[in-house]
């Protein structure tokens, strides 16, 4: 299989649905692939998704979202002082009371080593892969998909529609497209 030329925005790499998969399935330990799917079904900031761990409360199950206080977040620029992701797809609900029950995430650092090394394992161009790749690679699939951009950006905590537009017309090809949108079905 001939192997894409990497989508980088502001030198982070953008998966499509395919690299992400690969990369996925290069992950051997369960645990940590609960983790990536956390990262990117929730499109939460690393940190963030640490912080989840130790705050399983945020979940909020009857309502389907997860609550991010502020003290969530330590994003100095941020204007969004609290949010919540939701929709839950089936893909992160299906893993939430795993990633509870399993060890802690690791420290950045080693995530970040982890994606290269599970990167360069899979045979992906590891060039810009990091802990922001799963969080850029779901916002633009929201945005291919049709999400509206002002939910786009209030998931996310964006504080205006413009930090969303380098997210906008990304080159997805047709299959990625095709497979983006049946995998965000019932999100718009």
């Amino acid at each position: 299989m001939l192997q894409k030329e990497p989508i980088l925005v502001n030198g982070t790499r953008v998966l499509g649905p395919f690299e992400s998969d690969i990369l996925r399935s290069s992950i051997s330990k369960n645990y940590l692939q609960t983790i990536y799917d956390v990262c990117l079904w929730s499109g939460m900031r690393y940190v963030e998704v640490q912080r989840f761990y130790d705050h399983p409360e945020w979940w909020m199950t009857s309502r389907k979202c997860i609550h991010l206080p502020e003290e969530a977040q330590k994003k100095v620029k941020r204007k969004q002082l609290e949010r919540y992701v939701h929709p839950i797809p089936a893909q992160l609900e299906s893993v939430l009371s795993y990633f509870h029950a399993n060890p802690k995430p690791p420290s950045l650092q080693a995530w970040n080593q982890n994606l290269e090394r599970w990167s360069e394992k899979s045979g992906l161009n590891s060039i810009g892969i990091s802990a922001k790749s799963t969080r850029k690679s779901i916002e633009s699939w929201m945005i291919s998909a049709g999400v509206p951009l002002h939910v786009v950006c209030l998931r996310q905590g964006h504080d205006s529609l413009t930090s969303m537009q380098h997210y906008q017309g990304l080159p997805f090809t047709e299959d990625e497209q095709g497979e983006i949108r049946r995998r965000l079905a019932g999100w718009i």
